[in-house]
Order: structure tokens, then C-alpha cells, then sequence
């Protein structure tokens, strides 16, 4: 079979074949993955509640012991009819030779589902499958504005409520970077609009989005922009909303990759960052504009490169030793607003 591209996934999920026995999700939107993974289940035909039909298989498992997959996809059901083997779970060790028997000598009456991360072109893995005539490779990408304006009219205007441009444009804003936590972000807002007609912009602000993201938003807007007071306040309130450390830093390590790619791309395209912040996926709220062409004025490439290699090293160290996290955490954010206060003299 090989691979599907992007924009051709949905129309497969709608109408899925039998013609691949195993199915590759993968993709850096794991709502979408399992989501797709999901709906691929439903439609196989198998007994979902039946555990001699549906067989869930973890990641680490199966690369641990690789004949395991081979085994539970030949092994001939009881009671006959199909049988859906699944596959997930977050691994750092390689699957290629577990599939590679089941892509090699393909199960009969069998099919299998394998939820996967972020693979590159370069991933034994997805080459594997895409290769293979067994096998088929399905990435997942985070939504675009498109795919989110259809998941709002799916959830809200085909509810039957009414929706102004204005706040479907905010609404978009919140949405975009998990699928599944999007689509339960909407289902959640029409629950709580139930018995009226209109959404409106205030509702949307009240219900969708979680508070503790706004904060970690706004301590990585101090600590890029080299804002000293601000930062130390949205620390502590970082803290009192229950954020734990290696997520400040890892959000802020995603943050600043973010900008190290812009930065590179100003340099590169000779671009305004005012122009640039209006074209990054996914995208960022308008509310934080200012705050991310500020950061982009501020800080060069080099410099955001040697932060990045201080985020990682804060991130190891905030998992290695969970008494000390807050004290790293914070210690490394100050430093980074130093330095952002120095850049900007």
C-alpha cells in the first residue's frame, strides 16, 4: 500500500479499506493519532468489547520482545472471526523488527494498528511500512486554520448555535495543537452554552483553555522579553496553580525553538517579525503579539541556540531530581531574562 499524504488521510478514515493488515498513525498531534486510531477501530467490524477480539498491545512491550506482535497477530482466535490488534504507548526503543515479521508474513484475519509519534522521513519504522505492500502509513499534523474552522462548525454551528467571526477567530486561536483536547475544548463550550442560541466571546474566554496554560504563557513572555518583575510574579503564580517545573521548562524549551526557527527564517527571508508572527503553526493568540516580535527584536539566532542548549539541560535536570526542579526551573528562566534584558541594551 505505502503512504497516504496528509490531506488524503481524512478521506481514507471516512471510507477505510481492508487492504493493508497493518496501519501505521503517527504524527506530532497525538489527539489526532488516537483519534484516527479510534475510528479505524469502530469500522474494522471487530467486537470492541470482546477481549479475545481486540487485543492492546504497549510500545515498549512489543519492541522488548519481538516476536510478541508476530505471535498474538497468527495466534487463531477461539471463536473465529476478526481480530484488532493495537499498538501505543510512548517508546524510545526501536520497533522495526517486531512489524518487519508481521509485514513479511501478514496475519489472515487480522488487522493491526500502530499509534506512533513524530516520525521523521528517516525512521526505520515509517520507511518500513511505507515500503511495504502490507502496510500503510497515515501521518497526523497538527490542524490548520481550515481543519479547525471544520471542527468548530462540526461541534458547535452544527449544534445549532450561532457564532460570530470574531469569536470563532478567538475560538480558533485556542484550539489547533492536540485534536482530541480541541474537540472535548468544544464539547465542553456547548455544554455549557446548552439552552440558548448564541456563543459569545466572553463564554469562550470563561470556558475553553486552561488557566494554567495562560500562566505558563505569560512567564515565558517575562523570561523571553527580559520582563524581571513580571517573571518573578508569574513564577509564583505558576506555582500556587500547581504547574510543575519540567513542564514551565519544557513549554518554554517548545517557545523558544519556536523563535529560533523564526529568527533564523527573519534572517534568512530578510522578513519583519510583525509579518512573521502572522504566518507561524500553529499559530499564537494576538493577545501575545506584542510580547513575541519583542523577543524576536531582542534576541540573534546565536544567542537563542545557546538558550536552547541551557532549556535542555534545565529539562534533564528538573526530571532527574524533582526536589531541586522548582529552584532549577526558576534559576534558569531568571537567567534567560537576564540575558533577554541584556540583548535589548
Amino acid at each position: 500500500m505505502g503512504q497516504l499524504k496528509a490531506h488524503e488521510v481524512d478521506r481514507f478514515i471516512s471510507r477505510p479499506t481492508k487492504d493493508a493488515p497493518v496501519i501505521l498513525i503517527y504524527g506530532p498531534d497525538e489527539g489526532l493519532v488516537s483519534e484516527r486510531a479510534d475510528i479505524l477501530a469502530k469500522a474494522s467490524g471487530v467486537d470492541l468489547k470482546d477481549p479475545f477480539s481486540l487485543i492492546r498491545l504497549n510500545s515498549d512491550d512489543v519492541a522488548a520482545d519481538k516476536s510478541r506482535l508476530a505471535d498474538e497477530a497468527h495466534t487463531i482466535s477461539m471463536f473465529g472471526g476478526e481480530r484488532l490488534i493495537r499498538v501505543s504507548g510512548a517508546t524510545r526503543r526501536d520497533l522495526t523488527k517486531a512489524v518487519a515479521m508481521v509485514l513479511d508474513t501478514p496475519p489472515q484475519d487480522c488487522t493491526i494498528i500502530i499509534e506512533a509519534g513524530d516520525l521523521k522521513r528517516t525512521s526505520g519504522l515509517r520507511k518500513q511500512v511505507e515500503k511495504s505492500k502490507n502496510g500503510l502509513a497515515l501521518p497526523c499534523y497538527q490542524d490548520n486554520d481550515a481543519a479547525l474552522n471544520e471542527l468548530i462548525d462540526t461541534e458547535i454551528t452544527k449544534a445549532g448555535f450561532r457564532i460570530d467571526q470574531e469569536t470563532k477567530n478567538f475560538l480558533r486561536s485556542q484550539l489547533g495543537a492536540n485534536r482530541r483536547a480541541s474537540r472535548n475544548e468544544l464539547q465542553k463550550l456547548a455544554l455549557y452554552a446548552h439552552g440558548q442560541s448564541e456563543i459569545t466571546l466572553d463564554e469562550v474566554k470563561a470556558i475553553v483553555g486552561d488557566t494554567s496554560e495562560l500562566i505558563l504563557d505569560e512567564v515565558i513572555d517575562a523570561a523571553s522579553t527580559g520582563n524581571l518583575k513580571s517573571l518573578e510574579e508569574c513564577l509564583e503564580q505558576a506555582r500556587e496553580s500547581g504547574s510543575p517545573p519540567d513542564m514551565i521548562i519544557l513549554s518554554a524549551l517548545r517557545h523558544f525553538q519556536m523563535l529560533h526557527a523564526a529568527k533564523c527564517q527573519m534572517e534568512t527571508r530578510r522578513q519583519n517579525p510583525q509579518s512573521l508572527f502572522k504566518s507561524l503553526r500553529p499559530p499564537i493568540h494576538f493577545s501575545r503579539e506584542r510580547a513575541v516580535v519583542g523577543a524576536l527584536n531582542i534576541w540573534n539566532s546565536e544567542a537563542l541556540f545557546k538558550t536552547l542548549t541551557r532549556l535542555e539541560k534545565a529539562s534533564f535536570d528538573c526530571r532527574s531530581n524533582a526536589a531541586l526542579a522548582p529552584t532549577l526551573a526558576s534559576t534558569t528562566l531568571l537567567a534567560i531574562s537576564l540575558e533577554a534584558r541584556a540583548l535589548a541594551r
